[in-house]
């Protein structure tokens, strides 16, 4: 199985996320949502990242949701070196999909 773990909110302001070396996919996921179930289900069998993070912004007044403009969750996002490479954000009613998955496999690949 994968390596999945869950940050919070402070993880951005320390080292966790800015001082990070390497590349780092981070889904931003709430506990509520039905989307981002699915999605860990579809994660799990199609990904080929494998260090996953899960930023868990299950509280709706945490500072991650306006810090990184999301909208919808799941949203997945990949740093480099702590630095914001590339993100796939969650569509209203869908989430995201296999399609955004292997998308992020093959951005994964390039490093």
């Amino acid at each position: 199985m994968k390596d999945i773990s869950k940050i919070y909110e402070n993880h951005f302001d320390n080292t966790k996320i800015k001082d990070s070396e390497g590349e780092l996919v981070v889904i931003f996921s709430a506990d509520w949502c039905p989307y981002c179930v699915s999605f860990f289900n579809n994660w799990r069998e199609y990904s080929k990242v494998g260090k996953t993070n899960i930023a868990d912004i299950t509280d709706v007044d945490s500072a991650l949701w306006d810090s990184f403009d999301i909208n919808v969750v799941p949203t997945m996002a990949i740093f480099k070196d702590g630095n914001l490479m590339k993100r796939w954000d969650g569509i209203i009613g869908q989430g995201l999909t296999i399609d955004q998955i292997e998308d992020v496999n093959s951005f994964y690949s390039k490093f």
